[in-house]
């Protein structure tokens, strides 16, 4: 990836990826802190099931940009 690749995301002002990251990965240790591991296996199916949905037509546009490129 490239600088002008870079550029068609603006700067969001006061935005902590860091502190975003910190607090799911917090979310997530709470909510599998006590589960087996088929349920902590299924509990990650799901979400990534759910990104899968939420996410293909983002990820077919990206693959098809870099193809572009």
């Amino acid at each position: 990836m490239n600088s002008d690749f870079w550029k068609q995301f603006p700067t969001i002002s006061g935005f902590d990826c860091v502190k975003m990251k910190r607090d799911i990965q917090a979310k997530i240790y709470e909510e599998t802190k006590d589960l087996s591991s088929e349920e902590l296996v299924a509990y990650f199916n799901r979400a990534g099931k759910k990104l899968r949905e939420r996410g293909g037509t983002l990820a077919r546009d990206a693959e098809l940009s870099r193809v572009n490129e």
